[in-house]
């Protein structure tokens, strides 16, 4: 079967972006959940999203692709030696007087059984793809959970801003819009240009 390498590379990639990105969006909307902040308000880009998403997921997606790739080795290895099915498994310890002659209709009735192998196969291994993303997402929602509440029990191991004259914590910052919190736990959201970083944030580094 010929295939179009272009095209294969780009739904790999587009494949690839749509998971990052659905892992950030997953990420973004778990931490500001904690604070009571709707990821829309604050904007966040697409590109911001993907990265997110690449640093959070990109362990699950490592294991993801293994299995892949363990699974491909191992049916190439069948593929190797001509093993399709167990019915093509001769045994050893039979003598050859023992064997029967092969049926004449034998490889026609393989080969079904083959298809119908493929076909259950296939949609056994996107169901485990699919199943394997959700958990992926369940597992980053959850930690994304536990980080943001420390965050929220103790502000000031976030990056210290001056925002409008006044001294805040860090959140996270959008495209529009900045979430800070002072010491006293209040939430606020700052435009972005009246963010500025304090140097007190790289003492002792």
């Amino acid at each position: 079967m010929k295939t179009n390498l272009s095209v294969d590379i780009a739904v790999i990639i587009s494949l690839f972006t749509a998971f990052f990105y659905a892992c950030g969006q997953n990420y973004l909307a778990a931490y500001m959940a904690v604070f009571y902040i709707d990821p829309v308000i604050l904007n966040f880009p697409t590109a911001e999203k993907i990265n997110w998403g690449f640093l959070n997921c990109l362990n699950w997606m490592s294991i993801i692709l293994l299995g892949g790739l363990l699974l491909s080795f191992v049916l190439y290895i069948f593929a190797l030696l001509n093993i399709r099915y167990p019915s093509n498994l001769k045994n050893p310890f039979k003598s050859k007087k023992q064997q029967h002659p092969q049926i004449h209709n034998q490889n026609i009735t393989d080969e079904q059984r083959a298809n119908r192998i493929r076909l259950f196969f296939w949609p056994f291994f996107i169901c485990v793809l699919i199943l394997s993303a959700f958990l992926s997402f369940a597992a980053i929602d959850i930690k994304t959970t536990k980080s943001a509440r420390k965050a929220l029990a103790n502000p000031i191991q976030l990056p210290r801003i001056n925002a409008n004259g006044q001294e805040f914590y860090l959140i996270k910052c959008g495209s529009s819009l900045c979430a800070v919190i002072d010491e006293k736990k209040n939430v606020s959201l700052v435009e972005p240009k009246n963010v500025v970083l304090l140097g007190i944030n790289f003492k002792g580094r």
